[in-house]
């Protein structure tokens, strides 16, 4: 049998979303170890959080395969934890989450990477000062090495996190809006991308690995649809979290609207409309047609009557418009007279394309 994976959280209650990424990293069972007891300075878990566990699992034979601790342990506390615990494997919820996003994201692989240096290089330290071997330098040759490491891995994530922003913040640049949509990790925000922007996706707890787009049409908008991993807990976008996944910020700065799908929609909504200055509407439901309902009274749209003569460019401008715009009427009478709706994105240039072909446009009046 599978040894289990243990969840242990010391704040009454686990993290929204942990239990779905553990489960989605192990073929054994995840079970969850609930306390209320204060963070120790140096286990983080409590003295009798500790010995609840140690009394569950008596010896190795019946031992979990990992402890996740529901929190944010500093180098220190793993090592000293790591060793109490011993053989046990202990990660703490950043570890956990990062580890599942870095199968398929290069800078949440290279977080997991550096925290492992800082927990090594902490064990190492503590293991010099134990055996009093320092070398001339003052340091022992693994904590150098580990320095030298570190400061190797800071280097290379600085640089990821700056290539994930820029490919969002240049990728798309034809389209009349960006839409994100955001949900807790069991949200079914990539169901709903996938039938948005009619591609083929498969639902998995806390993915996709970093944000993925495709473009869809609303109306007369065209838009770049992006989904993103789902966001653990019950507030906002945790730091660590934005630290993994750099495309996901660049992705909301840069929104026209982000959608919020799925439980617990109402308190992520508010904690980014929050943080970021930009639109945030919570989806109702779940399915297509709430979330186009919701886009079209929610994007700038400009309602124009047009007037066109009988023209060779003139023709071929209707049929563009029938691609480009929605067109509600036309009419051909002494002229050929268009009710059109298009996005303000496009009002300019459409202004200038009638007036190539000697024809005009105004507001729609009704």
């Amino acid at each position: 049998m599978t040894a289990p994976t243990l969840l242990v959280s010391q704040s009454g209650r686990l993290t929204h979303g942990l239990s779905a990424v553990a489960s989605a990293q192990t073929d054994g069972p995840v079970v969850t170890l609930t306390t209320d007891c204060p963070e120790d300075n140096q286990y983080y878990l409590s003295p009798a959080t500790i010995e609840t566990i140690e009394r569950r699992y008596p010896d190795d034979d019946t031992a979990p395969a990992t402890v996740v601790v529901d929190g944010q342990m500093h180098p220190g506390q793993h090592v000293d934890l790591r060793s109490r615990l011993e053989p046990v494997t202990v990660r703490d919820v950043r570890a956990a989450v990062w580890e599942w996003l870095g199968e398929a994201n290069p800078v949440a692989a290279t977080c997991l990477e550096l925290q492992h240096a800082r927990i090594a290089r902490r064990g190492a330290a503590a293991a010099q000062r134990e055996a009093a071997d320092r070398g001339p330098s003052g340091t022992s040759g693994s904590v150098a090495a580990y320095d030298e490491q570190i400061q190797q891995l800071r280097d290379t994530l600085a640089a990821q996190q700056t290539a994930a922003s820029q490919r969002i913040q240049t990728g798309y640049s034809d389209v009349d809006g960006r839409i994100v949509l955001l949900g807790r990790v069991t949200a079914p925000t990539t169901p709903l991308w996938a039938a948005l922007t009619e591609t083929t996706a498969t639902a998995t707890a806390g993915r996709p690995a970093q944000p993925t787009t495709a473009t869809t049409t609303v109306g007369p908008h065209t838009l770049a649809v992006t989904d993103t991993p789902g966001i653990p807990g019950t507030h906002g976008i945790p730091d660590w979290l934005g630290r993994a996944l750099p495309g996901l910020t660049a992705a909301i700065e840069q929104a026209t609207c982000v959608l919020c799908v799925g439980e617990g929609r109402e308190s992520l909504r508010a904690a980014v409309a929050e943080e970021f200055d930009v639109r945030c509407r919570a989806l109702p439901s779940d399915t297509e047609s709430t979330a186009r309902e919701t886009l079209k009274a929610t994007l700038d749209t400009s309602e124009l009557a047009i007037k066109l003569p009988y023209s060779d460019p003139a023709h071929t401008l209707v049929s563009e418009l029938y691609e480009e715009a929605t067109v509600h009427t036309v009419e051909y009478d002494d002229a050929i007279y268009l009710h059109v709706a298009v996005s303000q994105a496009a009002n300019r240039d459409l202004r200038r394309r009638v007036s190539a072909v000697d024809g005009d446009i105004q507001a729609y009046d009704g």
